[in-house]
């Protein structure tokens, strides 16, 4: 039935961009582009835009006239297009993460939290922007600056594990941020990695030069983009598996259903078998795969 007023008008600019600045195609000529969602479910999409595109480039009047004459005409997909593809799935999985643990969160009925856990809550709850930010340019190919945002979330994820323990305002105002990182990677290991990697490449220095400059033709070239994909997805897997287990550990009394941390005796303890760290293998396989393709 179609809809007789102009709801569908509604566009919801900055989430729905947001979201096509994830995982799109692109569309193009020498004139024009377009960005479109991917997706084999929209290829009666992609044929429109298509036709549109090579319509206006052309000059042409008639876009079914584009489609009948050009309909067959396509991009060329490049070598990487695989290993981006394979990329995004991972952080998909990992968006879904981070959004499914912050959804678990149930205070109806309990206690008011800490100022300490209160403050880790809202630290944590800003973060899939964060997340979003380090994909796009990951997904460009831009390795330092992706590095930096994915750094700048592990520090606020450490903050949060150093801040949920404490019920003092003037102690959370006194936590140093940069300092945290020494607090978690003695609850998790990979923290500790992640950050002295992040740190490295974020902070380039001249033994980092090789990898973006190259001699070609009597000439040096500078690499804008590098499609690194294998390292952006274990980047951007191993931070939403920190999420996940600050999240848990610190929001504890209010997720009913915790699955990244336990209760013993001595205290919650990282589950060695949380089912993220099989997500995390197969998106890793699938990317190792779309390599040696």
């Amino acid at each position: 039935m179609l809809m007789n007023n102009k709801s569908f008008l509604n566009l919801n600019t900055g989430e729905r961009t947001r979201k096509l600045l994830e995982d799109f195609d692109v569309i193009g000529t020498v004139q024009h582009l377009v960005l479109v969602p991917r997706g084999d479910y929209l290829e009666h999409l992609h044929e429109n835009v298509r036709a549109a595109v090579i319509a206006s480039t052309l000059g042409l009047s008639s876009i079914d006239y584009a489609k009948r004459r050009y309909g067959d005409f396509r991009e060329e997909k490049s070598d990487s297009q695989s290993a981006l593809h394979a990329y995004i799935d991972a952080y998909s999985c990992a968006k879904a993460y981070v959004n499914r643990m912050l959804e678990k969160l149930q205070s109806d009925g309990l206690p008011e939290p800490s100022l300490g856990v209160f403050g880790a809550s809202i630290v944590l709850e800003r973060l899939p922007p964060s997340f979003f930010c380090a994909h796009f340019l990951y997904q460009m190919g831009h390795r330092y600056e992706g590095h930096a945002v994915s750094r700048l979330i592990l520090e606020q994820i450490a903050w949060a594990y150093a801040a949920y323990s404490f019920n003092d305002l003037k102690a959370i105002e006194k936590i140093d941020t940069t300092r945290c990182i020494s607090l978690l990677k003695r609850f998790a290991k990979e923290a500790g990695r992640l950050y002295g990697f992040l740190s490295a490449k974020t902070h380039i220095d001249y033994a980092s030069h090789s990898e973006f400059l190259r001699f070609e033709n009597s000439t040096n070239v500078v690499l804008h983009a590098q499609p690194e994909f294998r390292e952006y997805g274990q980047v951007i897997l191993v931070l939403a598996d920190l999420f996940g287990l600050v999240w848990e550990l610190s929001q504890f009394n209010y997720i009913k259903y915790p699955e990244a941390i336990e209760q013993e005796t001595e205290g919650p303890i990282i589950r060695a078998d949380r089912p993220f760290l099989a997500e995390m293998q197969r998106h890793t396989d699938a990317i190792e795969r779309s390599l040696s393709e």
